[in-house]
């Protein structure tokens, strides 16, 4: 059966990993942010890279800058809420994201940034490379320490059902 799709309709059926990614520093509420990132994939196994796709306007993305790295906080069943209704939805520019969603960050073990200690999955990366793409910013960091936060399986959603979550085997 051949049904023709839009290219952007047919992109929204790629399923992503849901992440917050978070950056700035972790004492500092009005110096640290944080945000439900749409799309998250490797970039290379070595060196271990990773890109997270950030629209320019995004407050995080000031802190990636400022700071030189980010971390990858992959989210589980227990962090859904607080994706998409905290760090999807509010701006740091206005709140801390974490005292909104009750959540005490953590440091880093290799970095300066926040980290979510409930996430599943913990990447600390460093930037390498900015890669404008259309309408956002692909940055490209370098996994210089990753770790398990949490037994929970992690989330993957599809854009294409907007925000529906469907749990990973």
């Amino acid at each position: 059966m051949f049904k023709k799709l839009n290219p952007i309709q047919a992109l929204r059926f790629i399923p992503q990993p849901l992440v917050i990614v978070t950056a700035g520093d972790p004492n500092d509420p009005k110096n640290r942010g944080g945000m439900t990132a749409a799309w998250a994939s490797r970039v290379s196994w070595s060196p271990p890279l990773i890109m997270v796709s950030i629209a320019p306007s995004r407050n995080t993305l000031n802190f990636i800058r400022k700071y030189k790295c980010f971390v990858v906080n992959v989210v589980t069943p227990s962090l859904e809420e607080v994706a998409y209704n905290v760090f999807g939805s509010l701006s740091s520019r206005n709140v801390d994201k974490f005292s909104v969603a009750g959540i005490t960050p953590e440091e880093a073990k290799t970095i300066t940034a926040p980290v979510i200690p409930t996430a599943s999955i913990v990447l600390e990366c460093r930037v390498v490379n900015e890669v404008e793409a259309g309408d956002h910013i692909m940055v490209v960091g370098e996994v210089v320490d990753a770790y398990r936060m949490s037994d929970e399986k992690p989330l993957v959603h599809y854009i294409g059902m907007p925000w529906k979550i469907t749990k990973s085997d």
